[in-house]
């Protein structure tokens, strides 16, 4: 019997609620309560980000931490929990649960200061006091935005869904769902910084993943050609994305905010040379030659299916070679020895094309076993 859509996703998620650790648990539970808090106004002022309250005289700067668990509607809450159970159950058995909390705390704590700061460009440049007191900052949208780009980080190039006039890869999705956010804010179905932490969190987390992750092999961010800014976007503009992002990353060594990519050679053995390029963990890497390994494996079989449809030999052809083979399959060769009893040694040949001759050693190991 087939299963709905529904019940797989729905076994998919029972699984991610019990592969899922404690820490995973505790973030799902504090978004319930968050939303819980959220009826009533004073906690979502305690506890979301007011910009003009983070600044002194009220320093109110734990809201960079409690603002991610506050959501005002139902919906948003369900989608940011599904997010975190699949999120914990992809990336938790190959990063560990200490890591998994730092990426969530690294992209959700800046990404609640960037968009303080846009508050305040809003309001030098509008000088609306609503921007400082009546738009509070809140949710995961950022970590939403983050999950997408580690989501490709895993499966670069993955088809998704394909149509008649493209197909829509992994690569562009965290760009596709930016778009969506935009749409969406123009149909005042999401507010304004919902849009602003949704590209900070993919621009923050794309930047950690990329420079500054450090792996148990010693090595520090990603530089695969799958993960650069970029692969985000469509081929047709990402050369022009890939000089402008390159001459930033220049600008940005040459100012010591970040290192250079290298490569480390081990030269200990004169036998052979190690060569060490830094990038994500050995299990990120399988993840990505498995579809390079899927596709070899789908070519050799249709290679086969091809050779199983050659023509056959004709019976007479056949014969005649049966013929040919008989009596070389026949043929022996005996050595008689004078000096010694009679030995007799018969030699079967496998193939009509083998010689086989007496030599000086041949005769000598023929006499000592005699």
């Amino acid at each position: 019997m087939k299963q709905t859509f529904v019940q797989d996703i729905g076994q998919q998620l029972q699984s991610a609620v019990l592969s899922s650790g404690l820490t995973t648990k505790l973030i799902c539970l504090f978004c319930i309560i968050g939303y819980a808090l959220s009826f009533s106004p004073q906690y979502v002022q305690v506890l979301a980000v007011i910009p003009g309250r983070v600044m002194p005289p009220n320093f109110w700067i734990w809201t960079f931490l409690t603002h991610s668990f506050i959501e005002l509607h139902i919906w948003h809450t369900i989608i940011d929990i599904i997010v975190v159970f699949l999120y914990s159950k992809m990336i938790e058995p190959l990063w560990g649960t200490n890591e998994l909390l730092r990426f969530y705390f690294i992209v959700t704590i800046p990404n609640a200061i960037v968009a303080t700061c846009i508050y305040f460009i809003f309001y030098g440049l509008t000088f609306h006091e609503e921007y400082l007191f009546e738009r509070p900052i809140y949710g995961l949208a950022a970590f939403l935005g983050a999950f997408s780009v580690v989501i490709k980080q895993l499966m670069p190039d993955t088809v998704l869904a394909t149509t008649p006039l493209f197909k829509l890869k992994q690569d562009q999705v965290p760009l596709l769902m930016v778009v969506l956010s935009v749409i969406l804010w123009f149909l005042r179905a999401v507010p304004v910084h919902f849009l602003i932490m949704f590209s900070s969190g993919i621009l923050i987390s794309w930047i950690y993943l990329r420079f500054f992750q450090p792996h148990q092999n010693g090595t520090i961010g990603d530089t695969s050609t799958t993960f650069t800014f970029a692969s985000f976007f469509p081929s047709p503009i990402s050369p022009i994305v890939s000089v402008f992002a390159n001459t930033i990353f220049e600008i940005c060594v040459k100012w010591k905010l970040c290192k250079s990519f290298g490569k480390k050679y081990n030269v200990a053995s004169s036998s052979s040379i190690t060569i060490i390029i830094p990038g994500p963990e050995a299990a990120d890497a399988d993840r990505r030659k498995q579809k390079a390994i899927k596709a070899l494996n789908d070519r050799m079989k249709q290679k086969e299916i091809t050779n199983e449809n050659w023509p056959e030999l004709d019976e007479s052809h056949q014969s005649s070679l049966h013929a040919q083979d008989h009596p070389a399959q026949n043929s022996s060769v005996s050595i008689d020895k004078t000096n010694s009893n009679e030995l007799i040694s018969t030699i079967s040949k496998d193939d009509s094309n083998q010689n086989f001759f007496d030599t000086s050693e041949q005769q000598q190991q023929l006499q000592s076993t005699s």
